[in-house]
């Protein structure tokens, strides 16, 4: 793996890490809200770049698959953000970071084949999350519920990136993200729509902190990911973010000054070592 790939991927981590500072900046704005104006305006970076670039444009015959992806896109924000607010934000993260366990579950399903040293290199890193978040991780029944929606945002994300698997061996990064991101936006509208959950519920103030949602954790963050499955597994790019834990206590401390806690130190090697495992036997197999 080259090592402009390695740089792109340590963009996209520290990129998808910031999203949990902004949620703090951002307490009164619904999480929903929050994600459909991050989606939508991602969507309309990328537009707007793509008459500057001119990207090749997709090919038709995938414009279901990206529609596909976009959905469960969506979903998993919109599940992801549901769970947030019924279960712990350490439950919430954990379980809606198990994308390459549902990889990993789905190749197995669809080739019939698993590489046995990826999977153990994804157990590593999913104990070291465990061992970072254990004093925050909970069983209660009453969180049950969120928890589930939780595992199923896990699900949709797994999904997501085994479409786009398919659809990035010959389409362009940017045209690819522009169509995701803008259904991913649509299905967000309807869960809202749904939900009973106003689009327009904030300040406009609020404006200048979707764009960096918008632009970060989703164009650096989310594309950069896209863009990396024409040269990796989707198991290894969904592996990505469970480094994710790490960076955002790394923001938390650097710019609110937030104490880190020992947990951390013992868990994020397990996580760190286990992510540059994956990606080294990941290279022989890119199918899982």
């Amino acid at each position: 793996m080259s090592l402009r790939l390695y740089f792109i991927l340590i963009i996209a981590l520290i990129s998808v890490s910031s999203t949990s500072l902004i949620v703090r900046v951002l307490p009164s704005v619904p999480a929903l809200t929050m994600a459909f104006w991050r989606m939508l305006i991602a969507s309309i970076l990328l537009w707007s770049y793509s008459f500057f670039k001119k990207p090749k444009p997709l090919n038709k015959k995938e414009f279901g698959r990206v529609a596909v992806a976009g959905l469960f896109l969506g979903l998993h924000f919109a599940c992801f953000f549901w769970g947030v607010r019924n279960t712990s934000i350490a439950n919430a993260t954990l379980l809606g970071n198990t994308g390459p366990v549902f990889t990993v579950a789905l190749t197995f399903l669809i080739y019939r084949s698993i590489s046995k040293k990826v999977f153990f290199s994804l157990l590593m890193a999913l104990v070291g999350m465990i061992l970072i978040q254990k004093s925050e991780i909970g069983l209660k029944s009453t969180a049950f519920t969120g928890n589930m929606v939780s595992l199923l945002s896990g699900f949709c994300i797994a999904v997501v990136y085994m479409v786009a698997k398919n659809i990035r061996k010959e389409n362009d990064t940017i045209a690819y993200g522009r169509s995701l991101f803008f259904f991913a936006a649509i299905t967000i509208s309807l869960v809202c729509f749904f939900a009973n959950v106003s689009l327009f519920s904030f300040e406009i103030k609020d404006l200048s902190w979707f764009l960096f949602l918008g632009f970060v954790p989703s164009i650096l963050g989310h594309n950069s990911l896209n863009y990396a499955l024409k040269f990796l597994s989707p198991t290894a790019v969904a592996s990505i973010p469970l480094g994710e834990p790490i960076i955002a206590s790394l923001i938390g401390w650097v710019l609110l000054g937030e104490l880190i806690p020992v947990d951390y130190f013992i868990g994020a090697p397990f996580v760190l070592i286990g992510i540059c495992f994956i990606l080294f036997y990941s290279k022989k197999d890119k199918t899982g």
